[in-house]
């Protein structure tokens, strides 16, 4: 069903609307808070990936998603109500979202489209940012233009991103045709170290497409003062081709691909495979995490199925 907004299901393309009804979710505690993909998403797990100390600095009545090992319960017995301990870090720490909304992005062959699902995943770690009281901004690119959020702790500039972001991704399907050449993800990676100086937390969403080892070096680089986090969206046409005859096309030139012979197309599945190895084998050794969202389920219910078997294995 087109949305009226859009023009287009909210599969294809995001509504202001869809974006920002993580407001309310995120502050209802309906979105799992205290769960560490959405902690991740907003940046909450970095002292834990570089391991630094955090010194005391207050405490806070507490609020649902903190940490319970962080109570205060001489305080909290004192006073009658639950208190959190806050540190210097808890405090300090800035989230910047690099949000890839390029024209490679636009594809899905399941229920939604990869710019929709990076745009969902971006407002999530956004919205948990500013109610956890930090500071929140970011990049958001397409094929030719960038929108820059200067990062600070306020919910006005929050909607204003997620309008950046709607603006983006509702410019896709007006596209007829897609980038040639590589993405602009290097670029945008370039810019992203002049806006940032030392301990954030970038958050880097894409389907990472162009991995090279340049871009390997570029973001190692960024992790050496701060924390990385890597948001990888994916497709299922991504690993394994559908059998039959498919129509291909770049909005410049269109081919027939008959998918019936297995060298080609256990070539197009180790490409695939080759990227998503190298992801974790590249940056598991320097703490680096890599968050896997597919385009077939909404971002916030694979939360919610990864918190399932979480409990279950419990």
């Amino acid at each position: 069903m087109k949305h009226k907004e859009t023009g287009h299901p909210s599969d294809v393309a995001v509504a202001l609307e869809d974006l920002m009804r993580y407001e309310f979710l995120v502050q209802s505690g309906n979105l799992l808070p205290g769960h560490p993909v959405y902690s991740i998403l907003a940046g909450r797990h970095a002292s834990k990936l570089r391991g630094r100390g955090m010194d005391f600095e207050e405490v806070r009545q507490y609020v649902a998603g903190d940490d319970i090992r962080n109570i205060d319960w001489k305080v909290t017995a004192r006073i009658g109500e639950t208190y959190s301990k806050v540190f210097n870090e808890e405090k300090e720490r800035t989230t910047f979202i690099l949000l890839d909304q390029g024209s490679r992005m636009f594809f899905g062959s399941k229920r939604f489209v990869k710019s929709v699902s990076a745009a969902h995943a971006a407002a999530i770690g956004a919205f948990y940012t500013i109610k956890r009281g930090d500071r929140v901004g970011g990049i958001v690119f397409g094929d030719e233009e960038y929108d820059y959020v200067a990062p600070k702790r306020s919910k006005a500039l929050v909607q204003h991103f997620m309008q950046l972001i709607t603006k983006h991704n509702r410019a896709l399907p007006e596209r007829k045709v897609i980038r040639e050449g590589p993405g602009r993800l290097k670029e945008m990676l370039k810019r992203t170290q002049a806006a940032v100086s030392h301990d954030f937390v970038i958050t880097i969403i894409s389907d990472f497409s162009d991995f090279d080892p340049e871009l390997r070096q570029q973001i190692l680089g960024l992790a050496n003062h701060n924390d990385v986090i890597l948001i990888h969206i994916d497709d299922e046409m991504d690993e394994v081709l559908p059998d039959g005859k498919l129509v291909l096309s770049d909005g410049h030139r269109q081919i027939t691909w008959q998918n019936s012979h297995r060298k080609w197309g256990g070539k197009y599945t180790e490409r695939f495979r080759d990227i998503h190895q190298r992801l974790s084998d590249n940056f598991s050794r320097y703490r680096v995490p890599v968050v896997y969202f597919n385009t077939a389920e909404a971002v916030e219910d694979q939360v919610m199925q990864s918190m399932g078997k979480r409990l279950k294995r419990k």
